[in-house]
């Protein structure tokens, strides 16, 4: 039985796009121009996100406002938005999902790959701590430690003392998140909803491939039992 559930962080317990469009925003904001050019610029980099570009944001966006490009660098820009504290919070599904799971007993997790300014701040706003014990960010355990290592992974076994399928692992991502905690003897579930940056990935072989999908967190909670 599945005593400890550990969750990923983006795209599983909230939509990973929110905390980019609070992002950018953000960034907009800190540019320091008027209102109208804030409004601007701000869709004008969302609507390159909705379009498909991803990792040069930043640098297409000083290319098209040479202006802007003499004044702040793409390190400028990432900067800031990373250690932005975004607008963003748990569904009232997802917080529905963790009290049954408390209820139910279940040790609670979370693991997250991605720099640990941002992820610290997405922790604080959506209110984790309250929620999770440990939470890990693999940034914080140093190079190489990130998925798929199973470096973060183990960090809840020695934790909880538990291990194999005493544990579940709920992410999104076949790309990077199950192949580590299926080493392990690990429970895997994929949550696959619509307006996750990685819905339409599919699993490279079956190393990579979770043992469940759901296509929304409530399903969790009946399946564990």
């Amino acid at each position: 039985m599945t005593r400890g559930v550990v969750f990923d962080i983006d795209d599983t317990l909230y939509l990973e796009r929110d905390y980019v469009r609070s992002g950018f925003a953000h960034v907009a904001r800190w540019l320091g121009a008027t209102s109208a050019e804030t409004g601007a610029w701000s869709t004008w980099l969302w609507m390159a996100f909705e379009s498909g570009v991803r990792h040069d944001t930043f640098d297409r966006f000083l290319q098209a406002h040479p202006n802007v490009g003499e004044r702040r660098s793409v390190a400028d820009l990432v900067a800031v938005y990373r250690a932005h504290a975004p607008t963003i919070q748990l569904e009232d599904e997802v917080v529905d999902v963790l009290r049954r799971l408390r209820r139910e007993g279940r040790s609670l997790g979370a693991l997250s790959d991605g720099p640990s300014v941002s992820q610290t701040a997405k922790v604080n706003a959506l209110g984790l701590a309250g929620w999770f014990d440990p939470i890990v960010l693999t940034d914080d355990l140093g190079p190489g430690r990130s998925k798929p290592s199973v470096a973060g992974f183990a960090l809840f076994e020695r934790s909880w003392r538990m291990s194999g399928a005493e544990i579940t692992y709920v992410a999104d991502n076949p790309a990077k998140d199950f192949a580590a905690p299926r080493r392990l003897g690990w429970q895997t579930v994929r949550l696959r909803r619509d307006g996750q940056l990685y819905r339409d990935v599919e699993p490279r072989g079956d190393a990579d491939r979770s043992d469940v999908e759901i296509v929304a967190l409530p399903e969790l909670a009946d399946l564990l039992r």
